[in-house]
């Protein structure tokens, strides 16, 4: 009897044992995320001299009243565009008709004045990612972008390819303990465009990373006189373009200002009102225009350069707004090429990008 009673209390105690057995124990609740910082916008990094030197080697060798306008127009990308494609579409306008045709236009002074010099506005509009890369410089680093140009002007100068004649006047002077080379056009009311060849104006380059930007010269300049280093287009009369405040303005190397008026030593002050939305590239700069940009330009108006509005502008398949008529089948960004082409080299190659480090792949 007593071993009836143990045995069906061991039986009872088993059962009741197995279940709990099975139930899991308790899990403690997963620790609670840490939040992820917000990645920080990315913006265009402060050029090294190198880049800059790079990024001027196309125009360092101009005279300083197109310098200057060239680097001003350049913070005005799509005003650019719309007056090379107003050029265009324009061709039978001549001489004073031109002129009073180009003040009607709600264009930066800057940019009308290049209407007088076409070849010139058709190459920064052409060269639209370099013409948007030089502005953004100006912006950011003009005394540095300004010393670059110096330092390329003096290149030329030592290799013996800069030097004063029918087209222009050259002047090497000690200013500040430094040199400045100044370049004039011989007569003053007559422009002529120079045209160089990096690999040969400027000697051997010495940064293989950041080859020289190279945009070739018309087609009526002949190759062999531009292996020489630098040869001239054909001269644009300014002559009607000297009123109007449009050619009075030069550059001041000594404090690297761009001079507006050389009677009162105006200096030229960036207008956020002609960027029409175009994206600062810069923290600094953008704190500094970008709000006026925002707040003064009309919906109408404000066209992302490099987003859906700005896309649709600057197609080539179409959608060019109200640009205007001539728009060229080849306008696009400048592409690379390796120097050592120089013939067969296309708008807006990088001379000896092929010898970048990483080899051609890149």
């Amino acid at each position: 009897m007593d071993l009836r009673i143990a045995l069906a209390c061991f039986l009872a105690c088993g059962l009741v044992s197995r279940p709990l057995a099975q139930t899991p124990p308790p899990q403690a609740a997963p620790p609670a995320a840490a939040p992820v910082a917000a990645p920080p916008a990315q913006t265009e990094q402060v050029l090294s001299s190198a880049e800059l030197e790079a990024l001027v080697a196309p125009i360092a060798l101009y005279p300083d009243t197109l310098l200057a306008q060239v680097l001003m127009a350049s913070t005005y990308p799509l005003e650019v565009v719309q007056a090379d494609r107003w050029v265009a579409g324009n061709k039978k306008l001549k001489g004073d008709a031109l002129k009073v045709a180009a003040e009607k236009q709600p264009w930066d002074a800057s940019v009308k004045s290049l209407v007088a010099t076409p070849s010139v506005l058709e190459m920064m509009s052409k060269n639209l990612d370099w013409t948007q890369k030089l502005g953004d410089a100006v912006l950011a680093q003009q005394p540095d972008l300004m010393d670059g140009v110096q330092r390329m002007r003096t290149r030329a100068y030592d290799a013996k390819k800069l030097s004063s004649g029918v087209q222009q006047k050259v002047t090497v002077r000690q200013e500040s303990g430094k040199q400045t080379i100044l370049i004039e056009p011989t007569q003053p009311d007559t422009l002529y465009v120079p045209y160089c060849d990096p690999a040969v104006a400027y000697g051997s380059w010495p940064y293989p990373a950041y080859p020289p930007y190279y945009f070739p010269a018309p087609g009526y300049i002949a190759t062999g006189v531009l292996a020489t280093g630098l040869a001239f287009g054909t001269a644009y009369a300014l002559g009607r373009w000297s009123t109007g405040g449009y050619w009075g303005g030069n550059v001041n190397w000594n404090n690297n200002n761009i001079n507006i008026d050389r009677n009162r030593v105006t200096h030229w002050k960036h207008n956020p009102q002609h960027r029409h939305g175009v994206q600062y590239r810069n923290n600094a700069v953008q704190q500094k225009f970008g709000g006026n940009n925002n707040l003064r330009a009309g919906a109408g108006e404000r066209m992302d350069f490099r987003g859906r509005s700005g896309d649709q502008v600057l197609r080539p398949e179409g959608g060019r707004g109200d640009l205007g008529a001539g728009a060229r089948p080849d306008q696009r960004p400048g592409d690379r090429a390796n120097a050592a082409n120089r013939p067969d080299r296309g708008p807006g190659d990088r001379a000896g990008a092929g010898n970048r480090p990483g080899g051609p792949g890149r």
